[in-house]
Formats: C-alpha cells, structure tokens, sequence
C-alpha cells in the first residue's frame, strides 16, 4: 500500500520548517515489497493449503496442483531406468549356461576333428615314406588337418568370447543409458514435486490470488507473500537535513499505537532529488527540494505496510 507521495513530501517540509528539535523530525510511511508465489507449470488447483493473514515458514506446503500427468511420466523414467539397468547387467555377463554348454560341445568336436585329421595326416606320412602313396595325397592331408585347426581355433576364441561378456565400449554405452535414464527419472521427479509448491520464504501471506478449482497458467501468481525483511520504511527529507542522513544511520521511528519508540537502519539515500507539487521553478523553489531516503526496521519491530510514520534524525 502507498500512500501518496505528495502527500508525505509536503508534510515533510511542514516539518522541516519548525524550529528547535521538530526540525529533525520527518513523515514517512511504511512500505512492503511482496512476493508472488507461483507455479512453474499451469494446472488446475487442486487445494490452497493456507489462506490469509497465516504466517508460514521455510519449507511450509502452500498450495497443491493436479499431478495426473506428472505421475505417469515419473513412471514412465522409472520403467525406462529399470530397462536401461538391466540392459547394463546383461551386457556385464557371459552367454546363459545352455549357450555355454552348447560352444563346449562345438569345441569338443573341434578336437575330435583335429585328432582324426592329425592321425591320418600320419598315417598318409608313413605310406607316402614307403611308396604307396602320391605326394598329393600327402599334401591333401595336411591341408584337411589345417582346416580342421583353424575350425578349433575358431570354436576356442567363441567359447572364450562367451565367457567373457560384453565389449567395453559396449558396457560403457550401457552404463550411459543408465545415466541417461536416471536423469530422465530425477527430472520428473522434479516435476512431480513442483506440484506441490512450498514456500521458499518466511512471510506472512497477504493475499490469496487463486481458488480451488481454477486452472492456473504456468507461471501464474497464487499467493501474495510478504517476508520481514521486506518491509522498509520510507520518508522524505528536505535540502537542509540532507547532509545529516547518510546509509547506515541509526534513526528513531514513531507511530501511532506502536507503544514506544523503535529504531530503524538507513538502507538507502536517493540521488535524485524531487519537488513538492506543484511547483513554480523559481529561484526560491529550491527550498522545496526533497530526496527520498529508505530505512529497515531493527530486529522484532513489527509495522505495517501503508502505516504512517515520524522519524526523527539523531
């Protein structure tokens, strides 16, 4: 709530204008900068969880949208990333035991093969030593025992292989599916919770801008909230005060119904000077310059925004 401005500045100079120790003494008033709850995606609000004038702490549940379609997308990451892990587990083991014994089996032929071959590569040897036999029956036992070799080679490096699992470049792109999927989950996940909004701030809320039942547009305000901190008081000083108001000066604040003086800390000084309206720009208007001066209550001092104020400079 603002109070009009020339307002205030004319009853600054009212008082600036008295003598003797009235001379220190300015109106203000007190002002409060709100926060605007809202939701980072729109929806259809489901329920307010606190209402005006409640105060609300760091982490206290304000207000819930609907969440169908939030759900079954965290749903939809979690089977994903189930998929993606067990993908992983797979790619890090062997073959199944039956293709393993199958492998075994293909090798043991292997070796029988290469036995048979081997022996009648011999045989073929000690005929050929004695004339029985051609010279080219002789090579074509040795060709048939170097094919039979390399088929065992063969079967050995399969059943190797099988027992060994997958490449590493093959388990390292599941291990990113993983990864991938993990971090598909903790975004819906994200997405689920900001459907049930908390607040950030301490404050007390200050007005509720939506109902249950209404859609809320994505990035549209909820709540009015105003922290503590944000309160401020503001008041004007003429030309002659000026030079005694700097940041961090320690002023005295007066208000009706408050019960006793309370202090308050000079957070900020205006560079920009202003006039009283309305003005004559004259010589003698100077006089009614005024610089709006800003200042935070101390701790525990409790004031309300619109508040009409006195402070006086030390």
């Amino acid at each position: 709530m603002r109070l009009p401005r020339a307002v205030v500045i004319c009853a600054a100079l009212m008082l600036a204008a008295c003598g003797g120790d009235s001379a220190r003494v300015v109106s203000g008033y007190v002002e409060g900068e709100y926060v605007h709850i809202a939701a980072p995606e729109g929806g259809w609000m489901t329920e307010v969880l606190v209402s005006r004038g409640a105060s609300v702490k760091a982490g206290d549940a304000l207000f819930m949208l609907d969440a169908e379609a939030q759900v079954a997308q965290r749903d939809q990451a979690a089977a994903q990333l189930s998929v993606a892990k067990a993908q992983l587990a797979n790619t890090k083991k062997g073959r199944r035991p039956d293709e393993i014994a199958g492998l075994e089996a293909t090798l043991a032929q292997a070796n029988a093969n290469f036995s048979l071959a081997d022996a009648e590569l011999t045989r073929a040897s000690d005929l050929k030593a004695r004339g029985f036999v051609s010279q080219s029956f002789l090579d074509t036992r040795q060709a048939q025992r170097e094919a039979v070799r390399q088929q065992l080679k063969l079967a050995q490096s399969n059943l190797a292989l099988a027992r060994k699992g997958a490449r590493d470049d093959e388990i390292a792109a599941a291990n990113a599916n993983v990864k991938a999927a993990s971090a598909a989950l903790a975004r819906a996940e994200y997405a689920l919770n900001q459907r049930r909004i908390l607040a950030k701030v301490s404050g007390r809320v200050e007005d509720v801008l939506r109902r249950q039942g209404e859609f809320v547009p994505p990035g549209g305000a909820i709540l009015q909230l105003l922290p503590p901190r944000n309160v401020k008081i503001r008041f004007f000083v003429p030309e002659l005060l000026r030079a005694r108001v700097k940041v961090g000066l320690v002023v005295d604040v007066n208000c009706d119904g408050c019960g006793r003086d309370h202090r308050a800390r000079i957070t900020f000084l205006s560079s920009i000077a202003e006039y009283t309206p309305p003005v004559i720009y004259s010589a003698g208007s100077r006089e009614k310059l005024v610089w709006m001066v800003e200042a935070a209550p101390a701790k525990g001092v409790h004031l309300s925004p619109g508040q009409p104020v006195d402070v006086t400079l030390p």
